[in-house]
């Protein structure tokens, strides 16, 4: 009889370890360890409700490190972003208060709400997409972003004050919001 209960011990263990094994998660995941949004990102399409925003030569970068940030296209911003992948909340998005041409300016102010009403962010490809109702953003992978705006086209011998009254180098022919 002991005969017996050994091949079928070692059959009952196998069908065990074979039954947890297939019950376990990728080998390389690490428990305890939930995946985050993170890396650096170069925005290379864009649409809000309006429709598609034309980026031009305007460079957005949105970067997840210590802080969550980057250029949008003007001004440097950050936020707060919660979650993700799959659903996310940004809250708290600041920026600082440069003025640019017309049309960056406007890239930026799209952007940055687009950005604002972002509720799910996914993996796709080397790539990362940000939607919400209305809105799409997508990224590819920019390991080295920096966060330095874009070029503004101006008359680097003339210093104009900008709208908050600082003296940062603006567009002179941009005209302030009233």
């Amino acid at each position: 009889m002991t005969r017996r209960l050994g091949p079928l011990f070692a059959a009952t263990i196998a069908a065990v370890v074979l039954a947890l094994t297939g019950c376990a998660g990728p080998a390389d995941t690490q428990v305890g360890e939930p995946e985050i949004l993170r890396g650096n990102w170069v925005l290379v399409g864009a649409s809000d409700a309006a429709g598609e925003i034309d980026l031009g030569d305007a460079r957005v970068t949105l970067g997840f490190n210590q802080a969550t940030g980057g250029v949008a296209a003007c001004n440097s911003y950050s936020a707060t972003v919660e979650g993700g992948p799959g659903e996310i909340s940004v809250s708290d998005v600041v920026q600082t208060e440069m003025g640019c041409v017309p049309d960056v300016m406007l890239v930026e102010s799209r952007y940055l709400a687009a950005f604002a009403a972002s509720t799910d962010a996914e993996y796709a490809g080397d790539g990362l997409v940000l939607t919400g109702p209305h809105t799409e953003l997508t990224f590819e992978s920019a390991p080295d972003a920096t966060t330095t705006p874009s070029e503004v086209p101006m008359d680097p011998d003339t210093p104009v004050t900008g709208c908050d009254g600082s003296k940062d180098r603006v567009d002179p022919e941009y005209v302030c919001p009233q």
